[in-house]
Parts: C-alpha cells; sequence; structure tokens
C-alpha cells in the first residue's frame, strides 16, 4: 500500500521567544516493513534543518532560530510504501524453544533489555494492582504470539476506547481505575503487561489508513473524524521480530499502518522537544492538520 502524508503543524507564543532548539519526530521509517519513498520537511520561519537517529533509531530533525519570533509552523509531505501485509505469517517456533530465542535476543542486543526492564508512570510494574484486576498470566506451553494476541483481546473488551482523548493520562491508573482511556492509555497497559511477562515491549505511534477515520455504521455523525497520530505496542515475537498490536482497535499492525517513531513509552516519542529563551512559559495555541491518503 502507498501512501502520501500531508501534515501541517503550528504552535504560537503569547510573547516573541529567541534562541530557539528544535527536535521533531515526523518523519516515517525506512526499514523491512516500509519504504519511505520521498520526504520533504520545510519551517517557518526558515531555518537549516540537520537529522540524526536517536537511540532508539527514529529520524530527528533538528533546527535552531536564533532571532526573535513568535510562531513555528513545520511542514511535512512523505510518500510512504507499507509492506507488512499480513502480520501473521512468519516462521513459528515451538513453544519450548521461545524462551531460548528471546533470551539469545537480549544476549545478542543489549539495548533491547530497556524495552524489559523499563517502568514508569505509564508502564508500571503491575503486581501492585493483582488484588483489583486479573491480570493475564503468561503459559509455558502456548505459543507467545497467540499469547500477546489474547492479552491485547484482553485490553481491548475490558477498558473502552476515548476517542477523544488523544494524550495520555498522567499515570496508568487512571486508566485501571476509570476502565477508560486513549489509544495511548491501552497501549501502555498491553506493554506492562508483555514486560511483566520478560518480553520486549515498546510503544510505536504513526499513521493509520484513512478508512480507519470514517464514520462507523452506528455513528451519528456523517462526517470523518479528523485524521490524528495513533499509537499501538510492539512486542518481539520469536521467529517473527517485532509485531504491532493494537489493543485500541483489537487489530494487529499491517500495512494500514505507517510507523513513525518508537520507545519505551509516550514520552520517548514527543512530536516536538524544544528550548528557547524569552519570557513566554511555554506554546500557547498549538494546531495540526493532517491528511493521509492513498496513492493509485
Amino acid at each position: 500500500m502507498r501512501y502520501l502524508i500531508e501534515r501541517e503543524g503550528r504552535v504560537r507564543f503569547a510573547v516573541p521567544v529567541r534562541e530557539h532548539h528544535v527536535e521533531l519526530r515526523l518523519a516515517p521509517w525506512h526499514d523491512d516493513a516500509q519504504r519511505l519513498l520521498s520526504l520533504t520537511l520545510q519551517v517557518d520561519p526558515v531555518a537549516d534543518l540537520a537529522s540524526h537517529y536517536d537511540c532508539f533509531g527514529n529520524l530527528v530533525h533538528r533546527f535552531a532560530l536564533m532571532g526573535s519570533h513568535s510562531q513555528i509552523a513545520t511542514r511535512l509531505r512523505a510518500e510512504v510504501e507499507t509492506l507488512q501485509t499480513n502480520p501473521f505469517k512468519f516462521d513459528s517456533l515451538p513453544p519450548a524453544r521461545e524462551r531460548a530465542w528471546i533470551a539469545d535476543s537480549l544476549h545478542q542486543a543489549p539495548r533491547l533489555w530497556d524495552f524489559v526492564l523499563h517502568r514508569s508512570a505509564f508502564t508500571p510494574a503491575l503486581r501492585a494492582f493483582e488484588q483489583e484486576i486479573e491480570l493475564p498470566e503468561l503459559e509455558s506451553d502456548s505459543p507467545l504470539f497467540a499469547q500477546v494476541q489474547s492479552a491485547m483481546a484482553w485490553v481491548h473488551d475490558l477498558y473502552q476506547l476515548d476517542l477523544d482523548r488523544q494524550d495520555p493520562q498522567p499515570t496508568l491508573e487512571g486508566l485501571l481505575n476509570a476502565r477508560q482511556g486513549g489509544a495511548a492509555d491501552l497501549a501502555h497497559l498491553l506493554i506492562a503487561v508483555v514486560r511483566g511477562w520478560g518480553l520486549p515491549a515498546r510503544y510505536a505511534i504513526g499513521y493509520l489508513d484513512p478508512g480507519y477515520f470514517e464514520p462507523d455504521e452506528d455513528e451519528e455523525r456523517d462526517e470523518p473524524r479528523p485524521q490524528v497520530r495513533h499509537p499501538w505496542a510492539e512486542i518481539l515475537i520469536p521467529g517473527a521480530g517485532w509485531r504491532g498490536f493494537d489493543p485500541a482497535l483489537g487489530l494487529l499492525a499491517d500495512e494500514t499502518y505507517v510507523r513513525v517513531a518508537v520507545g519505551r513509552d509516550a514520552t520517548d516519542v514527543t512530536v516536538e522537544r524544544s528550548a528557547y529563551k524569552g519570557e513566554a512559559e511555554g506554546p500557547g495555541a498549538q494546531e495540526v492538520v493532517l491528511a493521509v491518503s492513498r496513492i493509485a
């Protein structure tokens, strides 16, 4: 599947700022699951763009504005071809060998431990909540892929999705108490469950096929919902590598998902990070317009 991604963002400040240094995580990945065919990124006021890859493999663009300014506009245009047509297709291993595969992967790539041991307010150790909720347990004689699917279904069925919530709740406890949260909260819960099993799990965010934003048959609205970046969880599956699991939609990530950034939790994939001098206490009004369309 080929997609055209167009995104325009604008950040305004109540009073002008200066010596402004900005990092952006907007560009789709280029890997075995998708190919970045073209990318154009423009900044207003005009600035010299540089780029690097962060420790998680995300493409980061950076720039600096030394003069006084009261707003920044960014415009992204990218073409991507997604290749993950069938996330169920891989050379599976017998359950008895899967743990050895995970152990060997951690030995060969120690950075994977970041996705096993990391705990935060978003992805806490769930043992503290065992008396409040019955957590999915890992079974030694069942394939890990199927067990992660079951855990995803558990999250999807037990916790209601709040379509209006874009940012994660301050703590995962908010989701557990309210039984309702945004897509980011549900992804964090699945990650916390899987890390409790000792498996590498990471937080992913990206763009979805425009069809996901069309009204469902039981929705009263006639117009499509505004397109937004969407989060999901990625789990390291023996024999398959990283596979995406989306508890918000109850789906496995396939060619209709475009990965942009991954990290231990939502704090690692912030779209914009910046530091500046001036009297402004923080950005004021922020506007984002996202359009993802299929290319014939």
